[in-house]
């Protein structure tokens, strides 16, 4: 038995290195010879190609249904010599490769080191810390609106955390550019990274931010506002959330259900939610809008309720609940509460109807 193991160990392991053409090859070859030989015996089982086929598959995976059989004493002699011996050397060997293979192929994936350099329009996740970090994932795969794909980048010695459910990319540190570019920076739509320590959030940020594209948004996590606020003004475009359980349960004193209103605009699964839109290129540039008449022709046109404007170029960025007569206009952000996103037309209609009632 062990001499057995041996060269049974011995056949995988060279099989590994040998090609899939070579493999193909060699069973063309084998099964080639094996129907001439048969043929010039006057054996039935060559008689044709489908029957041949037939024969030669169930003998030399060792099913053997024993309906067809050699029945000269040279075709039985091929069978025993030849057809069945090469067949199953033949057979073991793609089963070693396939093994094999597939061995490795799940090793690259929960081991982090498979790479996904040509992914596009995924969610990059930097960081793993357990629950915390299990949640954002949950909750980025329950929204509907966002790409499946979604790249967990560590830089921790584990292995796939969620296997089957996400990408895994694994190294050293994350100022690495390699391990970046495995998880796929420079296509990825959106960034988000957490960690427990405001410091290492930070440093992350820094390492990743010039990796991203241009068109990347990068969301942050951070306990310390001032971290926050130094991210803001070293890093542009950057977003930071900032823990709000103290500010929630304040609010929630002082005014009561302040705390389901906030829950209720978060979550993914039920109710309204919150969306950002930019309003599209297609809006003349010298015409703006006010934002009263938007809100009200967003209620009544789609049952939207506007909550604020982001301007890039002005000293007011971002506004919540502006002023009515606050001019709205082409490369706008609006913040909106609805059941759905609003499409690129359903904005254009609704400058539009704006601009009439101006009109």
């Amino acid at each position: 038995m062990p001499i057995f193991l041996r060269l049974l160990k011995a056949l995988q392991a060279s099989t590994i290195n040998v090609s899939w053409t070579f493999l193909f090859l060699m069973v063309i070859g084998h099964s080639a010879l094996s129907w001439a030989i048969m043929s010039s015996a006057d054996e039935t089982v060559a008689s044709s190609f489908r029957l041949w086929m037939y024969f030669y598959v169930t003998t030399t995976t060792t099913v053997g249904y024993g309906d067809f059989s050699p029945q000269t004493p040279l075709g039985q002699w091929v069978a025993t010599l030849w057809v069945i011996p090469g067949g199953i050397i033949l057979f073991a060997a793609f089963i070693g490769k396939a093994t094999a293979n597939i061995s490795s192929t799940w090793r690259t994936l929960v081991q982090g080191n498979a790479n996904y350099d040509g992914l596009t329009g995924h969610t990059l996740v930097i960081g793993w810390h357990g629950e915390p970090t299990a949640n954002i994932i949950r909750i980025l795969q329950a929204d509907p609106n966002l790409p499946d794909d979604i790249v967990l980048c560590v830089a921790a010695d584990i292995d796939n955390p969620l296997p089957g459910s996400i990408k895994f990319v694994k190294g050293e540190s994350f100022s690495d550019a390699e391990l970046l570019t495995r998880a796929g920076i420079k296509g990825a739509s959106r960034i988000i990274i957490y960690d427990k320590v405001d410091e290492r959030v930070a440093t992350i940020a820094l390492s990743v931010y010039d990796q991203k594209s241009p068109t990347c948004h990068m969301v942050a996590h951070c306990d310390n506002p001032s971290t926050a606020s130094m991210l803001r003004r070293t890093l542009p475009g950057i977003e930071c959330t900032q823990g709000l359980s103290i500010e929630m349960l304040v609010r929630s004193a002082t005014d009561a259900g302040i705390s389901r209103v906030v829950n209720e605009l978060l979550a993914i699964g039920q109710g309204a939610t919150q969306f950002q839109a930019c309003l599209p290129d297609a809006l003349p540039n010298d015409e703006s809008v006010r934002y009263g008449d938007l809100l009200m022709l967003a209620k009544d046109h789609y049952n939207v309720t506007l909550l604020g404007v982001w301007r890039p170029a002005s000293d007011e960025h971002q506004l919540l609940n502006p002023p009515s007569d606050f001019a709205v206009t082409k490369g706008d952000t609006l913040y909106y509460m609805g059941s759905q996103r609003l499409s690129n037309e359903e904005l254009i209609g609704l400058f539009q109807s704006a601009l009439g009632r101006v009109t």
